[in-house]
């Protein structure tokens, strides 16, 4: 938890600062867009396998890195880096970004050491912790993707929420910054923010009803 609260307070300050090199270098969407889309996927497909607590996810992409949620995070977050038109954003990004998760890392391996023990410990020594070496895994469980686990870890809000600064940021470059967008135009970007908005509502509360009955079974 600690580290998740200053991963959190360290957003903001980077926010902010990812906009000024923003409006100051200008923006590409063409080099980040795919690392974006990688991140979602990776994420996404993780998520339909993990079962916090309850079980060692060893299918599916953990059958070749152990957190391949935090890899999915970091290929996103250097996505977005990559649409400034300045390097330094994306090295600030990868420091800051190893610097928080390798104290997370460190934590969780603990807790899944104490939970699974030898289990673990043989996984942990055959799986690299982030960047996968594509030398599969051999589970003793044969775990298939589940769809209703993905949204129960909340990846359907994650896609809606990237999908919604996409569009934000896209009004920024072309209407805030270099002011090309016809009216038109504008008001598709705005639509869509607010579908997604509205949609992104909607599955916020659809997970909770869907948790609790999960919950109660």
């Amino acid at each position: 938890m600690r580290f998740k609260k200053l991963r959190l307070w360290a957003s903001y300050p980077f926010a902010g600062l990812y906009l000024f090199f923003a409006w100051n270098y200008g923006m590409s969407f063409k080099f980040g867009l795919w690392l974006v889309l990688a991140g979602l996927f990776v994420r996404f497909w993780a998520a339909g396998y993990i079962k916090k607590i309850s079980s060692l996810a060893t299918c599916g992409p953990y059958a070749y890195v152990r957190n391949p949620l935090y890899l999915g995070n970091f290929l996103m977050g250097l996505g977005f880096c990559l649409f400034v038109n300045n390097i330094f954003i994306s090295i600030i990004y990868s420091a800051v970004f190893f610097f928080f998760y390798q104290g997370t890392i460190k934590k969780e391996e603990i807790l899944l050491t104490e939970l699974f023990g030898r289990e673990y410990l043989k996984y942990k020594k055959a799986v690299p912790v982030i960047f996968p070496n594509f030398k599969k895994y051999k589970s003793k469980t044969a775990a298939e993707f589940s769809i209703k686990q993905a949204h129960y870890n909340g990846e359907f809000i994650r896609v809606l929420v990237t999908g919604a600064l996409l569009c934000a940021l896209y009004l920024f470059r072309y209407f805030l910054k270099e002011r090309i967008l016809n009216k038109q135009e504008i008001i598709i970007a705005a639509a869509l923010i607010m579908m997604q908005l509205g949609l992104l509502f909607f599955t916020v509360g659809h997970r909770k009803d869907y948790i609790r009955k999960v919950n109660k079974k």
